[in-house]
Formats: structure tokens, C-alpha cells, sequence
């Protein structure tokens, strides 16, 4: 996954490399449209998954940007569990041509383990790239 994240190394080299971790659950969206001075348009989609590690009791926030998304599809927004990871397929590998505003297909597995499907999250972007990582911001969670 990481591999197609651009700046991974601001959670990665914080994590370290002898800390397994898993991301457990979406625990926030934001969905915005930025417009520059030219009056272009695009979408940002900003999500914090919460990072939980295999030898410690640390949870932590890992933040990521996903930009230009298209054909963001969300399903029962209650409480969204991704177990362990977000799929991300790099279609430029892909025989047909894809536009670049779709470069990547993001989302979680559907349950069955294949890969092709989606429980919760289904989307398109540009590209990504990874913010930050911060202290999860409950004790009691």
C-alpha cells in the first residue's frame, strides 16, 4: 500500500520499522472542493485511520490526502471498520487507458477477502500522499 503514498515516510520513520501495526477503523472523512485562482476545481479527500500496533498498547491517527477523488462511494457510514487495510490498485497498470484523475482505485475489502469488492469505501484519485501521524486523541477508546 505504501508504495504508491507519496511522503509515507512521515508515518513510516515514525512508526519504525520493527513496530507492526494494522489500521483498524476510518475514524474521520472530509470530503472538500479547493478552487486556485484560475477557478479550477478539485477534490480532496482526507482520511484518519486509527493505527493500532502489535507490541504496544499505542493507538495512533495516520492522516492521508487523496487528491482529484472521483466516484467516492460510501456505505453505512456508522461506523466504518476497514480491517487492516485500504486496497490501492495502481490502474496505470491496467490494459485500457485510464485517465489520469483515475490513477488509483482506493477501497477496503468486502468481506470475502478477493480484493475486488468494497464494504464501506470505494473511490478514484490522482494520487496520495500520507500527512502525518498523532497521538490518538481518546485514552478511553
Amino acid at each position: 500500500m505504501f508504495e504508491y503514498i507519496g511522503n509515507s515516510d512521515v508515518i513510516l520513520d515514525e512508526i519504525g520499522s520493527d513496530n507492526p501495526f494494522h489500521f483498524s477503523d476510518i475514524m474521520k472523512i472530509e470530503y472538500n472542493i479547493e478552487e486556485n485562482i484560475f477557478n479550477e476545481k478539485r477534490s480532496v479527500l482526507l482520511l484518519d485511520l486509527k493505527t493500532k500496533f502489535s507490541k504496544k498498547p499505542q493507538v495512533m491517527l495516520s492522516k492521508f490526502k487523496f487528491n482529484n477523488v472521483s466516484e467516492l462511494s460510501l456505505k453505512e457510514v456508522t461506523n466504518i471498520d476497514i480491517y487492516d487495510r485500504l486496497i490501492i490498485k495502481d490502474m496505470k497498470n491496467e490494459p485500457m487507458d485510464w485517465p489520469s484523475e483515475k490513477r488509483y482505485h482506493v477501497h477496503d475489502d468486502s468481506g470475502y477477502g478477493e480484493n475486488d469488492g468494497y464494504n464501506y469505501i470505494n473511490f478514484y484519485c490522482e494520487s496520495i500522499e500520507a500527512i502525518g501521524l498523532e497521538e490518538f486523541p481518546y485514552e478511553d477508546f
